[in-house]
């Protein structure tokens, strides 16, 4: 669906594959499992630049993922490195079309068998029920979210809910009735047409996705809302779509994934692109492992237990004479005991900050989703290792706040 409006708008019809052109899909490697074209190779996007030199023997690249986001931004980044003849083929359809067009690869789409992991027999699923709330200003961002909340219910029960926020001063009030009512200065018929253009655009994605999705609609400042909404009527999750930040763009705003990331007491998951091809197998944990961690995150002992996923737990350090591995395996050990992680790995990196050593981890082993703490703190003065990866990292991220004595 995405990819339709890429190729009206963006065009597709110039584009050629070469005879020796390499085809690479940009996903992780669970999601390339899951079904691929039968010519392609897998570099996930976090790898990529990591092969750009090697890439630079081939008379053209071309690359794919799941709806375009992952293949554009690779593109970017091997043309940074010196490759001229990058080809974003976009979609998994879009390529397997183009191909088809050429006559010269394989446009067949294969699937991997995914090894199973330690769960056998029926799969596994929570009946406790995982309320899910879907903050939406009706763009794509929104329906990523929807999708990626729906890959969770593969394994767990999961009660939707979508919110739209309607910006407005605080001297416009909704009362009990629903009435607008307004300080006299703003003209109310002009909100209350705003009020009912929401509400049909809401009542459009319950047409779209079903009844089983709960709508809302409020007004107030946006942000202000969302956190007042999703904390009084006691969600588990707040799932956002996020389109990044790079550049001089980063340091003039924040994203609204990022500043309700970084207030909300509820977990947040992030995420940038298309996700329908999910398979959660390996899970990426960043944390301190101190004692005294009082952090209760139950999303984390369901993935673990439901998803049968490994826990990759990362330590990340910036002073090797700091570090005392063997003190820190049996903390993290500990730490994986006391908060119901079932399978887990424990790895070590050295970098300068938390989002170094994340991307420098993920070059080197691929991961299906990140968890990651936050003190809650932002702005020039406290930068938030959570907040950085929202804006930056391409994987799907479940932020939560950090309790410490």
């Amino acid at each position: 669906m995405f990819s339709v409006f890429k190729n009206m708008f963006g065009g597709g019809d110039d584009k050629v594959i070469e005879n020796n052109a390499v085809i690479i899909d940009v996903r992780s490697k669970n999601e390339f499992a899951s079904g691929h074209l039968a010519s392609a190779v897998n570099i996930p996007l976090e790898q990529i630049e990591s092969h750009a030199e090697t890439l630079k023997s081939h008379p053209q690249v071309v690359l794919y993922c799941r709806s375009g986001n992952r293949s554009e931004h690779a593109k970017k980044i091997l043309t940074t490195c010196g490759l001229s003849n990058v080809l974003d083929a976009g979609s998994l359809g879009n390529a397997q079309a183009l191909l088809a067009s050429t006559g010269i690869h394989s446009d067949l789409i294969i699937k991997e068998n995914i090894p199973e992991m330690s769960h056998s027999g029926d799969v596994l699923k929570d009946e406790n029920v995982l309320k899910v709330l879907i903050p939406t200003d009706f763009s794509v961002q929104a329906d990523f979210s929807y999708l990626m909340t729906r890959k969770l219910e593969e394994h767990l029960s999961v009660d939707i809910h979508f919110l739209h926020a309607m910006d407005v001063p605080d001297t416009v009030t909704v009362d009990d009735l629903g009435e607008v009512q307004t300080c006299g200065e703003i003209d109310i018929n002009f909100i209350k047409d705003q009020k009912k253009i929401a509400e049909n655009k809401l009542q459009q994605l319950r047409a779209q996705y079903g009844e089983h999705i709960s709508i809302h609609l409020i007004l107030g400042k946006v942000t202000d809302s969302i956190l007042n909404f999703a904390e009084s009527n006691h969600y588990d999750l707040i799932v956002m779509g996020t389109k990044g930040a790079w550049g001089l763009k980063e340091k003039l705003s924040s994203s609204q994934a990022q500043m309700i990331a970084r207030r909300s007491q509820i977990p947040v998951m992030s995420l940038m692109c298309d996700r329908s091809d999910l398979i959660i197998k390996d899970v990426l944990f960043v944390h301190d492992f101190k004692e005294g961690d009082n952090t209760s995150v139950p999303l984390m002992h369901k993935f673990s237990r439901y998803f049968d996923a490994v826990y990759h737990q990362l330590y990340i350090y910036s002073d090797v004479m700091s570090l005392r591995q063997d003190d820190m395996i049996i903390a993290m050990d500990k730490y994986a005991s006391e908060h119901g992680i079932g399978q887990h790995k424990n790895h070590f990196i050295k970098a300068d900050n938390v989002e170094e050593g994340v991307n420098a981890f993920i070059k080197t082993q691929d991961v299906d989703l990140v968890f990651v703490g936050t003190h809650g703190k932002g702005g020039i003065f406290h930068k938030s290792a959570a907040e950085s990866l929202i804006k930056h990292l391409f994987k799907p991220i479940i932020s939560f706040h950090l309790h410490q004595n």
